[in-house]
């Protein structure tokens, strides 16, 4: 059973919802995992070097997580075009390629900068580069958005130029 523009629609409402409760929920979480404990141990130290470098470790592998959730964010504006019935063109290329980059970027950064980012502030994870192969597919993945993305533009504008001549 083909799906038509309206079932798009309706479903893109749906998720549009839920992808706002997910959006919402990683975002509080990132702040409470991340910043919390480490607060706690910065103010009770007497704001001490130890726990400086601790909510400084923790800033920078913040920093991944929420390229994560902004890009959790611009799915979320696609879906509310989709929602709206923009189910072609420049949304879609938008999303793919913010998302794209926001990921790999993401992925990247957790995979090689936040270890030796943390080691160079003084918390020493044990090693400078945190090997994770579920990070390198998320990381591909987000260059093979940005490669789809290119290539959706390009047949985009391909068809604007048929649709002069014809």
């Amino acid at each position: 059973m083909a799906s038509t523009p309206q079932d798009v629609q309706r479903y893109s409402v749906r998720m549009h919802r839920w992808v706002t409760v997910l959006w919402l929920a990683s975002l509080i979480l990132v702040v409470l995992e991340r910043f919390s404990a480490a607060s706690i141990q910065f103010v009770r130290g007497g704001f001490a070097a130890a726990g400086l470098r601790t909510l400084g470790c923790q800033a920078v592998a913040a920093v991944p997580e929420l390229l994560f959730v902004v890009a959790l964010w611009w799915i979320r504006q696609a879906l509310a075009d989709f929602a709206r019935g923009e189910l072609f063109g420049q949304s879609v290329t938008r999303m793919l390629d913010r998302v794209g980059v926001a990921v790999a970027l993401g992925a990247a950064a957790r995979i090689f900068i936040v270890p030796g980012a943390c080691r160079l502030l003084g918390v020493n994870p044990g090693y400078w580069i945190a090997f994770d192969a579920a990070g390198l597919v998320v990381g591909a993945t987000g260059l093979a958005l940005k490669a789809i993305a290119g290539a959706l533009r390009h047949a985009l504008t391909i068809q604007s130029e048929l649709n002069e001549i014809f």
